[in-house]
C-alpha cells in the first residue's frame, strides 16, 4: 500500500509540476508534445499490464488459500498433499494488490494527461495556421524551369500533371471563369487525337467531333478546354460484389475540346457588341434541360441561352416550349446581361409581355413579338419609376 501510494504521489506531483512549467513558459509546439507522449506512452503502458499481470501470482482473487502442502484436484475432488512453497501472508498480499493497483492507476492519469496536452497543443497550433483546404499551392503553382515536353513520357511527372489541371479548374469555376490550355496534337487517328499539355507535358486526348469544322494536323499548338478529368471512383464495386467490374485496358486520360474554344471567341466578340437592354434577333438552335440556346449570327454564330424561367411570366412545361419553339424558329429576344470576358450572353423574351396579356409569350409568340419595342420601352418605364420609388 506504501509503494502505491509513493507511485501515485509522485505521478501527480510530475502532472502538476509540468503544467506549472506549462502555464509559465510559452505552449509547445504540436510536434514535440505529440512525440513526448508517444515516447512516455509505452512505458506507462507497461506499468499498468505488469501490475495487472502480476497481481493475481501474489494474492488470490477470491481470498480463500487452500492449506499449506494440498492442492485441489478436478478430477478426483479432493485434497491431494503435495509439496509447496510457504503462502504469502495475507497483509503483504493485500498491501501488494492495492500498491499494484494504484500505480496502474496513476500510470493511467499520466498517459491520459500526456495525451490531452499533446492534443491541446496540437489544437493550439492548428489555428495559428491560415484558413485554407489544406493544399500547398507552392509546388504545383510553380513554372516549370524547363519544356516538359521534351522529355520522354515515362519521365515526366503525371502527378504534377494530373493536380495542375485540376486546381486550376476548380478555382476557375469557384471564380465563374473558363480555363483553356494550351496543347499541342502529337497522334492524330479516324476517331480521336492525342494531345499534349505544353505546360505541364500531360497526356489527352479529344474527340473528332470536338476538335472544330476541320480536322486537326499532327503538330498543331491550339487552346482546348479540358472537359473531364479522371477521378477515384468512391462508390465502386467491392472485391465480393456479384456484380462483374469492366477492365480498363488503358488509363484514363483527361478529355479536352477545341470547339469549345472556338464558341468562345465567337462568344467573346459578340459580347462586346451587345449591351444590357437590346432587343437582338436570332434562332433557336437547341432545346437544352435549362433552355433554349439561341443563335445570334445564325447557327454557326455567337449564342446566348434563354432560361426556362425566362420565356413568359406564366410558367410552362418543356413539352409546350418545344412545340412553340421547334429548331430553326426566329425569334426575338432581350438581352439581359452580357458578359464581356467570358462571353456569356443570358437573353429573355418576359419582358415583350405587359400586365394585360401575361403568358402570350408561350401562347402567341408572334403577337409579342411584333410589338417588342413598345414592351420593352414600357417596362424600363416601370423599372425606373419602382427604383425611384424605393430609393426615396
Amino acid at each position: 500500500l506504501k509503494l502505491g501510494s509513493i507511485s501515485l504521489c509522485s505521478q501527480l506531483l510530475g502532472a502538476v509540476k509540468r503544467r506549472d512549467k506549462e502555464t509559465s513558459a510559452p505552449a509547445m509546439d504540436s510536434e514535440s508534445a505529440t512525440n513526448g507522449a508517444v515516447r512516455r506512452a509505452p512505458i506507462l503502458l507497461a506499468g499498468s499490464v505488469l501490475a495487472a499481470a502480476t497481481t493475481p501470482l501474489f494474492c488470490s482473487p477470491f481470498g480463500d488459500r487452500p492449506p499449506v502442502g494440498t492442492v485441489l484436484s478436478r478430477n478426483m475432488g479432493a485434497a491431494t498433499p503435495v509439496a509447496a512453497r510457504a503462502p504469502v501472508p495475507q497483509g503483504t498480499a493485500t498491501g501488494l494488490r492495492a500498491g499494484f493497483m494504484a500505480a496502474g492507476l496513476g500510470s493511467a492519469v499520466a498517459l491520459i494527461g500526456a495525451i490531452r496536452r499533446s492534443t491541446v497543443a496540437r489544437n493550439a497550433q492548428d489555428r495559428k495556421r491560415p484558413l485554407s483546404k489544406n493544399v500547398d499551392r507552392e509546388w504545383w503553382h510553380n513554372e516549370e524551369t524547363e519544356d516538359p515536353t521534351t522529355l520522354p513520357v515515362w519521365q515526366r511527372d503525371r502527378r504534377f500533371g494530373y493536380m495542375l489541371l485540376k486546381r486550376t479548374m476548380l478555382e476557375e469555376r469557384r471564380k465563374g471563369n473558363k480555363c483553356f490550355w494550351d496543347v499541342r496534337v502529337i497522334k492524330s487517328t479516324e476517331k480521336a487525337c492525342e494531345v499534349e499539355v505544353l505546360a505541364s507535358g500531360l497526356i489527352g486526348w479529344c474527340a473528332a467531333y470536338h476538335e472544330g469544322p476541320q480536322r486537326l494536323n499532327v503538330g498543331d499548338v491550339v487552346k482546348m478546354e479540358c472537359l473531364a478529368v479522371p477521378q477515384t471512383r468512391v462508390n465502386k464495386e467491392r472485391r465480393d460484389s456479384p456484380w462483374p467490374r469492366p477492365k480498363r485496358m488503358m488509363s484514363a486520360q483527361p478529355r479536352f475540346s477545341h470547339h469549345h474554344w472556338i464558341e468562345h471567341d465567337k462568344a467573346v466578340k459578340k459580347a462586346q457588341e451587345l449591351v444590357a437592354g437590346d432587343i437582338v434577333e436570332g434562332v433557336v438552335c437547341q432545346h437544352l434541360a435549362k433552355g433554349l440556346l439561341i443563335g445570334l449570327d445564325g447557327k454557326d454564330g455567337a449564342k446566348g441561352m434563354l432560361d426556362m424561367n425566362d420565356i413568359s411570366r406564366k410558367s410552362s412545361n418543356h413539352m409546350w416550349v418545344d412545340k412553340m419553339f421547334p429548331p430553326g424558329t426566329k425569334i426575338k429576344s432581350y438581352v439581359v446581361h452580357s458578359d464581356k470576358n467570358n462571353g456569356r450572353i443570358t437573353l429573355s423574351t418576359k419582358e415583350f409581355e405587359d400586365d394585360d396579356h401575361v403568358g402570350w409569350m408561350i401562347s402567341f409568340p408572334e403577337r409579342c413579338m411584333a410589338r417588342a419595342e413598345e414592351a420593352v420601352a414600357r417596362y424600363h418605364d416601370k423599372r425606373d419609376s419602382y427604383i425611384n420609388m424605393l430609393q426615396r
